[in-house]
C-alpha cells in the first residue's frame, strides 16, 4: 500500500512536472511571438511613420519647386496673358542686337516707341497697332507716365491690348544719368525702379520688365567710353534685365524735323535687308508725324513678309 501511494505520488509530481514543462515551453512560445508581432508592428508604424514623413517631405519639395516654378514663370510680366503669344525673349533680342545671332529664314519686326506715354500721339499709335492687329513694345518713362490720370490710363491700354512694356528711366535726364559722361550706376538703378513701382502701382504686384532702354541708348555709352558701363551690367545682370538697343529707325529725333514720307523711307534703309528688325520710333510729344507714318511702315513690312513680335 506504501509502494502503491509512493508510485502515485510519484507520478503526481511526473504530471505536474510535464505540465510546468508544458506551460514554460508555451509561455516561452506566446512571449515569442508576442516579441516577434511587436516588432513586426513597431516596424510597420515606423514604415508608416516614414512614409508619412516622405510623404510630408515630398509635399514640401513638391509645393517648394511649385512655387519655384510659378516664381519663374511670373517673375517677368511685362505683357498681359493675351499678348504672351507675340512675345519674344529679351536675351535673344539682345544677341539680334549684339549680332550673336545666324538668320533662321524667319522675319521677325520689332516696333518699339521710346518716351511715352504721351497724351496726343500715343493713343494714335495704339488705334494704329490695333487696327492692324499688331503689338509692340513701349519703353516708358516714370515722369511721363506720372503727368496725368490720363497717362495712367494709357498705361493701362498699352497692357491691355497685348503690347509689351520696358523700362526707359525715371527722368530721362542726361546730366543726371550719365553726369560728367559717366553712367550714375546707383542712380540708374534707382530710376528703374522708381519707374517699375509706378507701373506696379497702376497694373498690380504681379508687373514685371526685364526690357530696359538706356536713354540715347547703350550703343552711345559705348561710343563714349563709359567707365561704369561693366558695373551697370552687372547690377542688371543680377537682376536679369536686358538692354535693348535698336538695329533700325524712323530718325524722328536726329537732324531737320522729318514728314511722314520722310520717316517712312529712313525707316525702309536702315531695316535694309536685316532678318530680324528692332526699330526705334517715338510716341512723345510733337511726334504726330510718326503716327502718321505707322501705317504705311506696318504695311511695308508686312508686304516684306515679316512677323511682328514684343520683347519680353
Amino acid at each position: 500500500m506504501n509502494l502503491r501511494k509512493r508510485k502515485n505520488k510519484k507520478n503526481k509530481f511526473l504530471k505536474r512536472g510535464l505540465i510546468l514543462v508544458i506551460l514554460v515551453i508555451g509561455a516561452a512560445a506566446l512571449y515569442k511571438g508576442y516579441k516577434q508581432y511587436n516588432t513586426k508592428k513597431v516596424q510597420a508604424n515606423e514604415t508608416v511613420a516614414d512614409h508619412k514623413v516622405k510623404v510630408k517631405n515630398n509635399k514640401k519639395i513638391t509645393n517648394k519647386e511649385e512655387k519655384k516654378k510659378n516664381v519663374i514663370e511670373n517673375k517677368w510680366n511685362n505683357v498681359n496673358e493675351e499678348g504672351q503669344k507675340y512675345i519674344y525673349d529679351a536675351a535673344k533680342v539682345k544677341d539680334i542686337i549684339d549680332k550673336k545671332v545666324s538668320n533662321d529664314g524667319k522675319k521677325v519686326v520689332f516696333l518699339t516707341f521710346d518716351d511715352g506715354p504721351s497724351l496726343t500721339v500715343t493713343p494714335k499709335i495704339l488705334d494704329t497697332l490695333k487696327q492692324y492687329n499688331v503689338k509692340a513694345t513701349f519703353s516708358l518713362v516714370g515722369k511721363e507716365i506720372n503727368v496725368s490720370e490720363g497717362s495712367r490710363n494709357l498705361v493701362k491700354r498699352i497692357y491691355n491690348e497685348g503690347n509689351a512694356i520696358a523700362n526707359h528711366t525715371y527722368s530721362h535726364n542726361m546730366g543726371i544719368l550719365y553726369p560728367q559722361n559717366k553712367t550714375n550706376v546707383d542712380g540708374f538703378i534707382n530710376e528703374v525702379d522708381e519707374t517699375n513701382n509706378i507701373i506696379k502701382g497702376i497694373l498690380g504686384q504681379g508687373f514685371n520688365t526685364r526690357v530696359v532702354r538706356m536713354p540715347g541708348g547703350y550703343m552711345s555709352r559705348t561710343y563714349y567710353h563709359d567707365p561704369n558701363l561693366p558695373q551697370l551690367d552687372a547690377k542688371l545682370n543680377e537682376r536679369g534685365i536686358y538692354n535693348i538697343d535698336w538695329n533700325a529707325s524712323d530718325f524722328d529725333s536726329e537732324g531737320k524735323k522729318k514728314n511722314a514720307a520722310e520717316l517712312i523711307e529712313e525707316v525702309k534703309k536702315s531695316a535694309g535687308s536685316q532678318e530680324k528688325v528692332i526699330v526705334l520710333m517715338h510716341d512723345t510729344y510733337g511726334k504726330e508725324e510718326v503716327a502718321k507714318a505707322l501705317p504705311q511702315i506696318i504695311e511695308y513690312f508686312k508686304n516684306q513678309g515679316y512677323e511682328f513680335r514684343t520683347i519680353s
